[in-house]
């Protein structure tokens, strides 16, 4: 789980990993445009790293800029360049980020932060794969191949007024979405011993969990994602004693940690998070409770919440759909 090795972020068996890593592998061999969108902390920029490494250019730079660490006029310099004396400290020249990337990678990591005057020159370079520096009239080519990660669903922005929908398109060219921590919990005993390994390094060692440690890590809706889980893995080798088992004391801050949502609540946010689509909530529901109630109609009905009329009205129309043959 370190940098130097981005791809064990994406390792696992869960279905939504698996279907992310694919998706990105097939993206890395083009050279289209990237959007990565995820929450924040589930590991955005080491997607982006990982695909520069699997491209054709990844014999060439990663360049990664976060908008929000720069003044709008510093990131305009900052990326597109600057001419001598463009502005006050521009005592020389500087060719700017896009064309330092030239023949790898640039990373806009946060680029929902982008300001709207620079989202019209960013539009720029995607369409005409141009540059102008600040204070300068020439345009000069890029050769930079440009990936952009948001914490948020860029959609949202451009509805809000925040980002510009021809910019969104731009970037879209492929859409990736990392996976929550909380949809993969069955990878959580490998993602451990990824942050494990990477400690062995450090002055922490790892620490095994014990039975119910482990209880509470699978409970534990992980806000943070990747990264509060490394934290949290790096603090407990850092400040226990090294080889003893990690005890359920010393995870207060996740079983005291704010009530989620009710039950209902948490299995719509983990079917989201996992592509279903109210259909396959409903066919599974009603198959589960037929199958629970051995095919009683009133029983399955009753468990439902439906009349034995809409349960079998339901029932029948799944069975249609398996006997349907496939085109």
């Amino acid at each position: 789980m370190t940098q130097e090795a981005p791809k064990s972020a994406f390792h696992g068996e869960c279905e939504a990993i698996r279907a992310f890593a694919e998706r990105l592998e097939r993206a890395a061999v083009s050279e289209a445009t990237v959007l990565i969108v995820g929450e924040p902390g589930a590991g955005k920029t080491r997607a982006a790293r990982w695909l520069h490494e699997l491209s054709p250019r990844s014999t060439g730079p990663l360049v990664v800029v976060q908008p929000a660490a720069l003044t709008p006029t510093l990131l305009e310099a900052e990326l597109f360049g600057h001419e001598a004396g463009a502005f006050t400290g521009a005592d020389r020249a500087r060719a700017g980020r896009f064309r330092g990337a030239s023949g790898g990678t640039l990373v806009l990591d946060g680029v929902e932060d982008l300001p709207a005057s620079l989202q019209v020159k960013l539009l720029r370079v995607l369409q005409e794969r141009v540059v102008e520096p600040v204070g300068s009239a020439e345009a000069h080519p890029v050769d930079a191949r440009i990936v952009a990660t948001s914490r948020v669903p860029l959609e949202a922005e451009v509805e809000a007024g925040r980002f510009r929908e021809d910019l969104l398109y731009r970037l879209a060219v492929v859409p990736l979405v990392v996976p929550p921590l909380r949809a993969r919990r069955a990878d959580l005993e490998l993602l451990v011993e990824e942050v494990g390994r990477g400690l062995r390094a450090s002055l922490a060692a790892p620490r095994p969990f014990s039975a119910t440690a482990w209880e509470l890590l699978e409970a534990h809706r992980w806000p943070g994602n990747l990264a509060e889980l490394e934290n949290l893995v790096l603090r407990l080798g850092v400040l226990g004693t090294p080889g003893t088992e990690v005890a359920p004391d010393e995870l207060v801050e996740l079983s005291e940690a704010p009530a989620g949502p009710d039950p209902a609540q948490r299995l719509a946010e983990e079917a989201l998070d996992l592509g279903l689509r109210v259909a396959d909530l409903e066919a599974a529901m009603v198959r589960g409770a037929l199958a629970r109630t051995r095919g009683n109609a009133s029983a399955a009905a009753r468990a439902l919440g439906l009349t034995r009329k809409a349960l079998e009205y339901r029932r029948d129309r799944l069975e249609a759909d398996d006997r349907e043959p496939e085109a």
